[in-house]
């Protein structure tokens, strides 16, 4: 393997037998030879080539190879001045005494922890840092190039998405797998280095054979990945090694979608010249590229895309067109842009709102104005049946309730099915100020299936309330079921909006559809606080209804309010009552399986502490046990002997 003039290997002058403490051992002399046979420096003059000479050392550390790197390491080595080979290690273990990630940023992805027995770093914390030169020492040494993070990142993952080249390289040829995801398994390397702009990377990983279309658990690929980054060099170097253009992620969005959703007009430009389609749609919810860039109010991007033939027209799966998209996040360039390329102003058909009313919604006032500017109906109603005016006052916008009261909108206009106003809507949501806006514009307080102040009351918003009386709203007035805005209040255990209520002269007895009154509403429910205070106003504890169903009692057994049942027999609630049907306190509880109430009707009185003077007869409280445990045991198939009757037999010898 000589040349003529006598030239000799450089890799056997590393074979030293002159010099043993400067040699390597035979495994290393066989893999660097193979390394510089890899290089293409086949041979050097024997005489006036030395490994160690500046032009050898070039021609190494140019090479774009690990092994090449790896060379010229161990080549400097020989000829330097530092101690022989058994020594230099324990040199170097004192240079490696703090682990090298102890430095890293919060951003950096956590590495293994673990680290040698001298106290160097681990591999993953090497990568981590960026450290080529420990990454090779570790490497050398036998550590394996397919370790992961802690967080289950690989190695060459972590050096792409770092743009760490070098350490990139070194990965590589020391046969780092290029689509090695990790314990992860989400993004290859690829993905990382496009994600991160790292350009020289995604080219270093191409040349390798990385697969520019593989696809990461959310449907990405690599080119969707530098399209939503903006790196337009990335995309040109995907593109032009055969990235697909039109393939689509879990979310339905091809590279355009996601260049469009980020605003990178570069990177738009350069997909459609590769064939990008502009008006493809996702599957799911019909996105397109001019609809995702609408909502996100990207001016640019939507001129860009409007001038490239985009249809402004197109519907997503909630049937919005482009101008509906900026129109919800009150993007007033682009809707004017939108309006003047001669997008649609009112509800398009099949759709269910219209522009204004999405301005309306979101308190757009600067939109809205606009819209109306150019043509917009100001009472189309959208699905639900409310008009802009409905929408803005359910959100509790005042500056846009203004707005469309002085451009003529209808105060008093009312939903079809419900009959809900303006009004009535905004006190739903509690919204007193403008509530206040609209009385004082004129809405009626007593217009809706359920008034304003019924609204109020059932949503226990007790200022709005207070304000409702003292602007004369008639807390006797009924719905078609006959509720009042009491039997609401006491119905969702609004106590504070009861008492105000009451003040003001609500009826405390008034009975709803079923003759239900205000306390047997809030008994069902099993609200304990509203029940004292209803019953220490005087309400009747034993009132039955017209048709005999139900007394209070016998609603809290049957919703399994044990407390409100305890409560109500204290206050010397009937037990007893016969109920409708021939049904029983114990039987409505039974139906219910509320086995607690159960047991506190069979342990009754002594369950109970009754008021002073009050007692109940033997023969009554055996009455119970005999007939009702019957009852029991027919609602819930029990044996003959039960504990829950056994407990009930001992309470009565």
């Amino acid at each position: 393997m000589e040349e003529e003039g006598g030239g000799a290997e450089p890799s056997k002058f590393l074979l030293s037998h002159d010099d043993p403490e400067r040699a390597v051992d035979p495994e290393m002399q066989a893999r660097l030879e193979a390394l510089l046979e890899a290089a293409g420096i086949g041979k050097l003059s024997g005489e006036g080539k030395h490994l160690a000479d500046p032009e050898v050392l070039r021609r190494l550390t140019s090479s774009v190879s690990c092994a090449l790197d790896e060379a010229a390491a161990a080549l400097t080595r020989m000829r330097s001045d530092q101690p022989p080979p058994h020594h230099r290690h324990h040199h170097q273990d004192k240079n490696f005494s703090q682990p090298c990630g102890s430095t890293a940023t919060g951003t950096t992805p956590t590495v293994a922890s673990s680290v040698g027995a001298d106290g160097a770093p681990s591999l993953a914390e090497a990568c981590s840092d960026g450290d080529v030169g420990t990454v090779r020492k570790l490497l050398t040494e036998g550590r394996s190039v397919h370790e992961t993070t802690e967080e289950g990142e690989s190695l060459l993952s972590l050096a792409c998405s770092a743009g760490y080249y070098e350490l990139a390289q070194v990965l590589l040829a020391m046969h780092a797998s290029v689509e090695d995801r990790g314990i992860k398994g989400d993004c290859t390397p690829l993905m990382e280095a496009a994600s991160a702009g790292h350009v020289d990377i995604v080219r270093l990983l191409i040349a390798h054979g990385a697969d520019v279309n593989a696809v990461s658990g959310s449907g990405n690929t690599p080119l969707m990945y530098a399209c939503a980054g903006g790196h337009e060099e990335c995309v040109r170097a995907l593109l032009e090694s055969g990235a697909n253009v039109e393939d689509h992620n879990e979310n339905g969005h091809t590279p355009l979608m996601e260049a469009a959703s980020a605003g990178h007009v570069g990177v738009a430009k350069i997909l459609l010249e590769h064939g990008a389609g502009i008006n493809t749609h996702s599957n799911e919810f019909k996105e397109s590229a001019l609809t995702l860039a609408c909502y996100k109010g990207h001016l640019d991007m939507v001129r860009f895309l409007l001038a490239a033939g985009a249809d402004r027209e197109h519907k997503t799966d909630e049937m919005h067109t482009a101008l509906m998209e900026a129109s919800m996040d009150g993007h007033v360039e682009v809707a004017r842009l939108l309006l003047d390329s001669g997008a649609q102003v009112n509800m398009p058909t099949d759709s269910f709102e219209s522009p204004l009313t999405l301005a309306a919604c979101g308190g757009h006032v600067e939109l809205a104005m606009l819209l109306l500017e150019r043509g917009a109906n100001i009472e189309e109603v959208n699905d639900e049946g409310y008009t802009p005016l409905m929408e803005a006052a359910r959100e509790g916008h005042e500056e846009m309730v203004a707005l469309l009261l002085g451009q003529g909108a209808q105060i008093n206009a009312q939903t079809d099915e419900t009959q809900e106003t303006a009004l009535t809507l905004a006190c739903c949501g509690g919204f007193l100020e403008v509530a206040d806006f609209l009385i004082k514009a004129g809405a009626d307080a007593e217009l809706g299936a359920s008034t304003p102040l019924m609204e109020a009351s059932q949503e226990g918003h007790l200022e709005l309330v207070r304000y409702l009386i003292n602007a004369g709203a008639d807390v006797h007035a009924t719905t078609q079921t006959g509720d009042t805005a009491l039997t609401y209040a006491c119905e969702n255990g609004h106590t504070d909006v009861a008492d105000l209520l009451l003040r003001a002269g609500a009826q405390l007895e008034h009975e709803s559809e079923g003759g239900r009154t205000p306390l047997m509403k809030a008994c069902r429910a099993g609200h304990l606080c509203t029940v004292q205070f209803l019953v220490g106003k005087g309400a009747d504890v034993n009132r039955m209804t017209a048709n005999g169903d139900h007394t209070p009692l016998s609603l809290a057994c049957a919703g399994g309010h044990v407390d409100v049942v305890k409560f109500l027999l204290a206050c010397e609630a009937d037990p007893f009552r016969k109920l409708k049907d021939n049904s029983t306190m114990l039987i409505e509880a039974a139906k219910g399986g509320h086995t607690a109430v159960v047991q506190l009707l069979l342990d009754y009185p002594h369950s109970v502490m009754l008021p002073r003077g009050n007692t109940v007869s033997t023969e009554e409280s055996s009455g119970l046990s005999a007939a009702q445990a019957a009852a029991l045991g027919l609602a819930h198939a029990a044996a003959p002997g039960a504990p829950v009757i056994a407990s009930h037999q001992k309470a009565n010898q």
